[in-house]
């Protein structure tokens, strides 16, 4: 929702009412447009599809008693293309620029950027100009004397592990809007200061992990393109950066957006590439990564040995990681998240024996993680079910809508709404009556 949209709601204001107030303040001093077009007007200005300009940008500021800048009112629309964040920029000067229109357009609620479709045929761009090295590190204009230095780094990761802490317990919806506006205010600014080489490429690398936070955020909460936009920029920053690890690392989380889409092929040759890169850079945990995400891929197109032998491959990697010396950006692997890729793979390919010891240590560990104790409640019902246990399955089909505790995140209540349908067919069923009871009363509040 765009500034002037919620000051308006904030008054509680209607439509009719603001241009009410446009016309008394314009009395004697301006000539405005017809109602009607007044109205119209009123709707791009706070849907973000169109500028402000003189004489209402004045008088909407009047009416509202706040600075033009407070209001979103900054002009510069006219640059909002549906394309914005999905192109690969070739020099660091117009990546800049994209990324400070993605952030920018996203905060206020344009629909270039939150009502596009995601694209399978821009991110296989995407990757191309990255593995063929179409991009260059160009010198970026300092626009500040101000230095640039470690503590800003540092400043940086820290808050991006405070809302990636967040985003792990409440979900994406929650704080995305606060990230993205860090990012607008708090990281782009410090691109045009003075800053050495080493304290630059630091820089980009901590933007790439903070793009990707927010992909996943946007992924999270159903905002699909704008989740490829970011993991796009994420991509470029991290080639920016020299850090082939963290590129592939990045594509490992587009594999994960695409399989949730059920496009394994996609995800597919997204973890393919990633595994590619990741064995270049010889990183291990960035190799788990990819190599787990092509198993689940593989495991999803129905690929048993294909998967068997992709998991067998990151068990390897997994086996190779030294405690403490992993990037920070991949702190979170641990044994459960291996459990977790591992019983979903057998899972999909309708093997419960294999996947339940796994899913069940996932369930067990998950503690405060709302969205990792909803899925392995989901995971677990599934397996229930393709043992034939209808009630376990709703028992566990329970736990995960009680685990689910206010969270935002809306794939996890798609993984919900799943299982709610491939209970249907046993809806006779007391057990499964009470899920869907339950279900229903969740998922629609």
């Amino acid at each position: 929702m765009t500034p002037l949209r919620q000051e308006r709601d904030r008054l509680g204001w209607s439509r009719a009412r603001l241009a009410h107030e446009l016309e008394r303040r314009a009395q004697g001093r301006f000539a405005l447009a017809t109602r009607t077009s007044l109205l119209r007007m009123i709707s791009g200005w706070e849907s973000g599809s169109r500028d402000t300009s003189e004489p209402y940008r004045t008088l909407l500021a009047e009416s509202y008693g706040r600075p033009p800048e407070e209001l979103g009112m900054n002009g510069g629309t006219d640059r909002a293309r549906s394309d914005i964040g999905l192109v690969y920029a070739s020099s660091m000067s117009d990546a800049l620029a994209v990324l400070a229109d993605l952030a920018r357009f996203d905060d206020m609620g344009h629909v270039a950027v939150t009502q596009g479709r995601y694209q399978p045929e821009a991110l296989n761009a995407a990757c191309l100009d990255w593995l063929f090295g179409a991009a260059k590190l160009d010198i970026v204009e300092t626009r500040s004397r101000r230095q640039v230095t470690h503590r800003d780094i540092d400043e940086i990761k820290t808050t991006t592990e405070m809302f990636d802490g967040l985003d792990r317990k409440f979900g994406g919806d929650g704080c995305r809007g606060m990230a993205v506006k860090y990012l607008r205010e708090g990281v782009l600014p410090r691109m045009g200061a003075a800053k050495d080489e080493t304290t630059e490429r630091e820089l980009y690398r901590a933007t790439a992990v903070l793009c990707e936070l927010i992909g996943w955020m946007s992924y999270d909460t159903s905002r699909n393109s704008l989740a490829q936009r970011y993991f796009t920029q994420a991509l470029r920053f991290a080639d920016a950066a020299g850090d082939r690890a963290y590129a592939a690392y990045v594509l490992s989380s587009m594999a994960d957006q695409a399989l949730f889409l059920r496009r394994s092929d996609q995800a597919l040759r997204l973890a393919q590439v990633a595994r590619d890169a990741s064995e270049r850079a010889n990183v291990p945990v960035a190799m788990t990564e990819a190599y787990v995400f092509e198993a689940r891929a593989l495991a999803a197109r129905g690929d048993a040995s294909g998967c068997r032998a992709a998991l067998q491959r990151a068990e390897a990697s997994y086996n190779r990681i030294v405690p403490g010396e992993s990037p920070a950006w991949a702190s979170h692997w641990s044994e459960v998240l291996f459990a977790s890729h591992a019983g979903t793979c057998w899972v999909e390919l309708n093997k419960p024996v294999e996947a339940e010891a796994l899913i069940q240590l996932v369930w067990d560990s998950a503690k405060d993680q709302t969205r990792r104790r909803v899925y392995s409640g989901v995971q677990l019902a599934r397996i229930a079910l393709l043992r034939g246990d209808v009630d376990q399955a709703s028992a566990y089909g329970i736990g995960a809508l009680e685990s689910t505790n206010g969270s935002t995140s809306h794939r996890s209540h798609q993984q919900l709404v799943d299982l709610r349908d491939r209970l249907k067919p046993h809806a006779s069923r007391a057990s499964v009556t009470d899920f869907q009871e339950r279900a229903r009363l969740l998922l629609a509040s």
